[in-house]
């Protein structure tokens, strides 16, 4: 039976911290000196178990994806503060993507060297790309311990079986220890995570904006939950539906957005939730980009995402891309696919880990949103909803949006009524990334490193939004 429930965080904050306190951690520390520590457990970040089991099986299979450095790092840099910059004359003048590969990208020497080297050393090419940036191979353990100079152990992970980390740093080979930025797939704990949460508040079904559309979800028989529709947000966070001076639509019209999700949106509840609170879609119907052969199952999560990003602007063009599982590698081949397709304004991502954890990883994700926001695609991801145990990647990069959660009180007509900071949501001070220009100055920044979050939504239990799903299924 389907049902209205409530969310923990909108589609936008909906995510939780994937912890581990077990030292193999896929760093991909490439030029770390010798005996430098891969990570130090901390109690706090606990949350996921696992036990080492000693050396890897050599023949035991890997996956992974090679991020390699960009040409003209600095000019890159300035190109994207200039193009944030009203006064600039390169303000909003996006790249395309031959604009960005003749400029920005890897060269394409540096791209078949990099090939040709894994190639020679024992690694199967499972994926190029078009824009030089991510090389996908597969090898077994014997092969990637031998080429990145590293040792990899199994371990047995609670709720997961048995995985792959390294417990020493991964190195480059010399010859392209000036290329490759970062390696993906020597750990393949599990240390990313989405989630979602159900909570009970008291509002009534009946509520209606001025404009007659709903307020509030209804109380369900089954659940007695209720939640904001997407009129409560509109309304009460003012959303223009024009920009008063240019006339531009704000509905999303005529404007692409992507999810990022290890399912696909179930259609029909889609439809049914937009129906239900009057919001008629206007954009092209949902494309499915499957990355590494996705899959072919629905997912709350991502039906939360679209329900809520097309309730909020139904006139977008929708793309899912759709991995098999979350995981360093698969996020990686998701973003960078979708950078390379360039079809998107924004992409949204529901999902986070602690920077300690996904230490490499974050700076492959960097690297990416970097080379989307020189191509006009905004990247923005939740800050988690542990609170502010760490800095969650990809939020606490500095070219993502980190989108932190509120508690949200709305009057009888959905207007704004009060609204307080969320404990519950993520944050705090990154560790891998320095304090951007853009945050200098700030009045509370800590200068230590990049702050997050960056904005806020409403996120709290209590006060978050309803969406309509199948029985959700914990994952």
């Amino acid at each position: 039976m389907k049902r209205f429930v409530m969310l923990a965080a909108l589609a936008l904050s909906a995510c939780a911290s994937g912890g581990s306190a077990v030292p193999a951690i896929d760093r991909a520390a490439l030029n770390l000196a010798a005996g430098q520590d891969v990570v130090a457990p901390s109690a706090v970040l606990g949350g996921i178990s696992a036990r080492d089991l000693g050396a890897a099986p050599r023949n035991a299979s890997l996956e992974l994806a090679l991020t390699l450095r960009y040409r003209n790092a600095d000019g890159l840099a300035r190109l994207i503060a200039d193009q944030t910059n009203r006064h600039s004359s390169q303000y909003r003048r996006w790249l395309t993507n031959a604009q960005f590969n003749a400029e920005f990208a890897p060269s394409g020497r540096d791209y078949r060297t990099v090939i040709a080297s894994l190639r020679a050393a024992g690694f199967a090419l499972e994926r190029q790309y078009p824009n030089r940036t991510v090389v996908d191979v597969r090898s077994n353990v014997a092969t990637a311990e031998r080429y990145f100079r590293t040792t990899l152990h199994a371990f047995r992970q609670s709720g997961y079986g048995t995985r792959i980390g390294n417990v020493t740093p991964a190195y480059a080979p010399s010859e392209l220890r000036d290329v490759v930025l970062n390696v993906d797939g020597l750990n393949t704990l599990q240390v990313l995570h989405a989630d979602y949460a159900l909570a009970t508040p008291g509002h009534s079904g009946r509520a209606v904006s001025s404009n007659r559309s709903r307020i509030y979800g209804p109380i369900s028989t089954q659940t007695g939950l209720s939640g904001y529709g997407p009129s409560a947000f509109t309304t009460a966070y003012d959303f223009p539906s024009v920009h008063p001076a240019a006339g531009v639509s704000y509905t999303g019209s005529g404007r692409a957005s992507a999810i990022v999700s290890d399912g696909y949106p179930a259609e029909t509840d889609l439809a049914s939730f937009l129906r239900y609170f009057g919001v008629t879609r206007t954009g092209a119907a949902t494309q499915h980009i499957l990355v590494n052969g996705g899959t072919t199952t629905a997912d709350v999560e991502s039906t939360l995402d679209a329900e809520a990003l097309l309730g909020a602007a139904p006139g977008t063009s929708l793309y899912i891309y759709i991995v098999p599982v979350i995981s360093p590698v698969n996020i990686t081949d998701a973003y960078n696919r979708v950078v390379s397709d360039n079809k998107v304004d924004s992409v949204n991502s529901s999902f986070g880990g602690c920077e300690e954890e996904v230490e490499g990883s974050a700076k492959s994700w960097n690297a990416l949103a970097e080379q989307g926001a020189a191509k006009g695609v905004t990247f923005h991801a939740s800050t988690g909803d542990m609170g502010a145990v760490c800095a969650q990647a990809p939020a606490s990069s500095p070219y993502v949006v980190a989108i932190g959660g509120t508690a949200l009180t709305v009057g009888s007509s959905g207007t704004w009524s009060y609204e307080i900071g969320w404990s519950g949501s993520g944050g705090g001070v990154s560790r891998g990334f320095a304090l951007p220009s853009w945050q200098n100055g700030v009045l509370g920044t800590i200068n230590a490193g990049r702050n997050v979050p960056d904005v806020a939504f409403d996120a709290d239990p209590f006060t978050g939004m309803a969406f309509l799903s199948v029985p959700p299924q914990r994952r």
